[in-house]
């Protein structure tokens, strides 16, 4: 496997995360009527926010793998960024929407991802000097 193709692996699983989360929201929207906004609905509020999360923290962390491909660095340090960062994305999507307020998914999910995104930095930094 390349550096490419470990990146394009973790861009296609994000997208699909994504996708499903998009998919949560329209099923709650329909099947509470509403178009616009959370209605209120606690479940529908915490599906925005998974969703959101999910497009607020995962492109940055794509980008910065697509970085470290074209930078050539080796695949390992490629698909521990993008394993803790499709992890994290996917238990933190989990908790944040099937639980109010703290949970194990949320929690671990969250710190998985910032671990991701440091690790990625430190990587991007290091392989441009």
């Amino acid at each position: 496997m390349t550096g490419s193709a470990a990146v394009a692996l973790y861009t296609g699983l994000n997208i699909l995360l994504i996708l499903a989360l998009t998919w949560q929201v329209i099923g709650h929207r329909r099947r509470e009527k509403i178009t616009l906004g959370d209605g209120g609905f606690p479940p529908l509020i915490r599906a925005i926010r998974a969703h959101a999360n999910a497009t607020e923290v995962a492109p940055i962390a794509l980008i910065g793998l697509m970085a470290m491909a074209m930078a050539n660095a080796p695949l390992w340090i490629i698909h521990i960024g993008g394993l803790s960062l499709t992890l994290g994305r996917a238990l933190h999507a989990y908790g944040l929407s099937r639980v109010e307020g703290a949970s194990f998914g949320r929690f671990v999910g969250m710190l998985m991802s910032l671990v991701a995104l440091l690790w990625i930095a430190i990587a991007c930094v290091w392989l441009a000097l």
